[in-house]
């Protein structure tokens, strides 16, 4: 019988081992100065595998998150690095983590779990869904040439200060949903992590942007990434404190235009891309469904999420078969002091499974969209304009790369 379990520390060159296989990764192990644990300095308690014997067959990272939700910073698990041996494979041994997992995050306060999916259909086997979209666009960088350079851009290396840079982050992240605190972890280790890479050995870059009045308003990281001859400058992340902000830290383009034939960027769905350039026939652009979330403790987010201004009531009846605690009858009742959520026996005015209630509570589709989708995971039985106000789209972005 095989036995699921956390990680000890010396078990984490185990699972190192299976990313190199699963994800068709290249490393020696031979070699002393490969013996690390995690490069990213993760524990290992918060490592699940399952092991015949003393032998890991499959694991996967359970990452401990604080995230922002409708304004308020909640526990978030972030599954990551999941695999299984080839040999290994069709056993059901990723469920059977998640069939632990799950309940024990419930326990410990989390409120919501996402992940970076390899397949969407896999993990809404274990309650996840859709829960960001980005949009891959690319514009050539002289038609970003209306943007003009101006305040001041400061080159971030390995070691620096990045207290500014956190205080950008925070405000960017104030007001959208998944966004994640790079306070949360001690040590300023997450800002160690996003900082680490040289410029010269990676080429990927971080600049700082300042006003006119030496206020840090914007960031940018990108890497230098060649396709078909041509270097692009590929943006992994930009974050702003304002519309000043987002325009000053574009103005960059213009003085790379001569390195770089394209500005490529994975950029959050609540901005209009078309507002960059003048001509937007110019600009190239699809969408990615990235990111997954569940709810993983239904009552407390129903507690959590934004309320309409005014006072409300409503039935919601939720069916979550990976995580049975959720199941139930919930009255939520919202007023100017708050939410107030209690089980109740009365009848429902609204049915989601927590596919769909994942989605709805964290804004990411209107109940109005919800109700076009193909998904059978949803019935409105009444109360309809209440439930149009309380579910309604906010701006979304998972910050993290899992």
């Amino acid at each position: 019988m095989a036995e699921i379990r956390k990680l000890e520390t010396d078990e984490i060159i185990q699972l190192s081992k299976i990313w190199t296989i699963v994800y068709n990764q290249r490393k020696d192990y031979s070699k002393e100065e490969n013996q690390k644990i995690d490069p990213l300095g993760h524990p290992a308690n918060w490592a699940w595998g399952v092991f015949e014997g003393k032998k890991l067959i499959a694991g996967m990272y359970e990452v401990d998150y604080l995230m922002r939700f409708d304004g308020n910073s909640v526990k978030m698990s972030g599954i990551s690095g999941v695999g299984t041996l080839p040999e290994a494979r069709k056993g059901g041994h990723i469920r059977r983590i998640f069939e632990n997992l799950l309940p024990q995050a419930y326990e410990n306060g989390v409120i919501f779990s996402n992940l970076t999916p390899f397949n969407h259909d896999f993990y809404r086997k274990f309650g996840y869904e859709t829960a960001c979209i980005r949009k891959n666009i690319s514009i050539s960088t002289g038609d970003l040439s209306d943007i003009k350079s101006c305040g001041q851009f400061t080159h971030i290396l390995p070691g620096d200060d990045t207290t500014e840079l956190a205080e950008v982050h925070s405000a960017y992240i104030k007001n959208i949903n998944h966004g994640i605190h790079r306070d949360y972890w001690p040590d300023n280790r997450a800002w160690k992590i996003f900082t680490r890479e040289d410029s010269c050995a990676t080429g990927t870059f971080i600049y700082l942007w300042k006003d006119e009045n030496q206020k840090a308003r914007s960031y940018i990281k990108y890497q230098d990434v060649t396709e078909d001859g041509d270097h692009n400058m590929s943006v992994s992340e930009l974050a702003f404190t304002c519309k000043k902000g987002l325009y000053g830290i574009l103005g960059i383009t213009s003085c790379l235009s001569a390195q770089y034939s394209n500005f490529k960027w994975q950029m959050p769905s609540f901005i209009d891309s078309f507002d960059l350039i003048s001509d937007a026939w110019s600009i190239e652009h699809n969408y990615k469904p990235r990111e997954m979330t569940r709810v993983v403790n239904v009552k407390t987010a129903l507690e959590l999420m934004r309320r309409p201004y005014a006072e409300c009531e409503y039935v919601i009846e939720v069916n979550d078969t990976s995580l049975p605690v959720n199941n139930g009858k919930y009255l939520v009742q919202t007023g100017p002091d708050g939410s107030r959520v209690s089980v109740t026996t009365k009848n429902a005015d609204i049915f989601c499974d927590i596919l769909t209630l994942s989605q709805l509570i964290t804004g990411y589709r209107t109940l109005e969209n919800t109700m076009l989708s193909r998904q059978e995971g949803l019935e409105v039985h009444s109360n309809i304009d209440t439930l149009a106000r309380v579910f309604t789209e906010r701006p979304q972005h998972v910050t993290e790369y899992f």
